[in-house]
């Protein structure tokens, strides 16, 4: 779309922010810090690291996030025996005797990368080279990723025994370190009060 002027552009841009944010807010209650640098980072093209304990529900946000926005998601779950083929692809044999390449989660509009920091670095980097590069390379050929490309990667604060912490160099590759935590009382007891009137509600 076309606009006048770069005053109307900014408005329309704001005015679409905050739609995304008030439905983002129909599922996802609170956290509206986590919500705004998570937007501002996929506005910006950059990649965001989020820190915080499980429960908290980053999956559903980010595929909240997803959804409201109308891209693909996916999640890997990072583990100590994961392989860099397990997230970019791989080639295959077919029946026709003929190498095939298979896609692999990382070709998606937006990827969760959960306890990014269980991992080995060779894996840590295959993630990291296609969020900078956004494309992979395999057996020779170049294969682009999908646009506009987002991942959020999550790493525990709580257990490090046995974990693989990324290097300063590597964190650089993220516009945002989020620090995600349980809501205070006040909040807390919103929710509570929220939920109970709802349910009055539909009970009646």
């Amino acid at each position: 779309m076309l606009y006048a002027s770069d005053t109307e552009a900014a408005n329309a841009l704001k005015e679409k922010f905050e739609l995304i944010r008030r439905t983002i807010a129909k599922v996802i209650v609170g956290q509206e810090d986590v919500v705004n640098k998570l937007l501002i980072s996929i506005l910006c093209n950059g990649h965001s690291l989020l820190v915080g304990v499980p429960g908290l529900a980053k999956t559903l946000l980010v595929k909240t996030v997803a959804d409201v926005l109308d891209l693909s998601f996916k999640r890997i779950q990072f583990t100590p025996d994961l392989m860099p083929s397990d997230i970019v692809g791989a080639e295959i044999l077919d029946e026709q005797r003929q190498f095939r390449f298979i896609k692999g989660p990382v070709f998606a509009n937006i990827i969760l990368a959960d306890e990014i920091n269980r991992t080995p670095p060779k894996t840590q980097a295959a993630l990291l080279e296609a969020m900078q590069e956004r494309n992979v390379t395999i057996g020779g050929t170049l294969h682009q990723l999908p646009l506009p490309f987002f991942v959020l990667a999550t790493q525990n604060p709580i257990e490090q025994e046995g974990t693989y912490p990324l290097p300063e160099a590597q964190l650089d590759r993220f516009m945002f370190m989020i620090m995600l935590d349980y809501p205070n009382f006040f909040r807390r007891s919103g929710y509570c009060e929220e939920h109970y009137r709802s349910n009055d509600s539909f009970a009646r």
